[in-house]
């Protein structure tokens, strides 16, 4: 009997530690996410749609221009997990907005990104020399 309060003593100190993940502080986007990128399956010459921007400090998109507060790492299944803390602005806003978005890199050379992991979108880089629609919106 005695054992079995020690056995419950000892798990309870020890579950909530197992229970945390570690995250890793950034100020910046990993550079394996720099560049040109564009919905996949889709051109990077001939697409309707202005291919979104990833840099060390900035995300813009055809819409909105973002800077980079911070970004969260955490560790995953296939790989580091990336969370980045943004504050967005737009043509229509006054006021930058601040947002989230999630940034996983995927073996096939593909990324996948999104606000939350239920609206994750696979997204393939665009070669350079592609020349990329230019950015519409707000200031570069």
């Amino acid at each position: 009997m005695r054992f079995t309060g020690m056995a419950a003593i000892v798990s309870i100190l020890i579950a909530p530690h197992a229970a945390t993940a570690d995250i890793k502080r950034h100020k910046a986007i990993p550079e394996a996410f720099w560049g040109e990128w564009i919905a996949g399956g889709q051109s990077c010459t001939k697409n309707d749609q202005p291919p979104l921007s990833i840099t060390a400090s900035a995300y813009s998109r055809a819409d909105s221009r973002c800077t980079i507060d911070w970004v969260d790492e955490t560790a995953g299944r296939a790989g580091a997990i990336y969370s980045a803390h943004l504050r967005c602005s737009s043509g229509e806003q006054p006021q930058p907005s601040v947002a989230n978005l999630i940034l996983v890199s995927r073996e096939d050379g593909m990324i996948s990104l999104g606000a939350d992991f239920k609206s994750l979108q696979s997204y393939q880089r665009c070669p350079a020399g592609a020349e990329p629609r230019p950015h519409i919106g707000g200031p570069e």
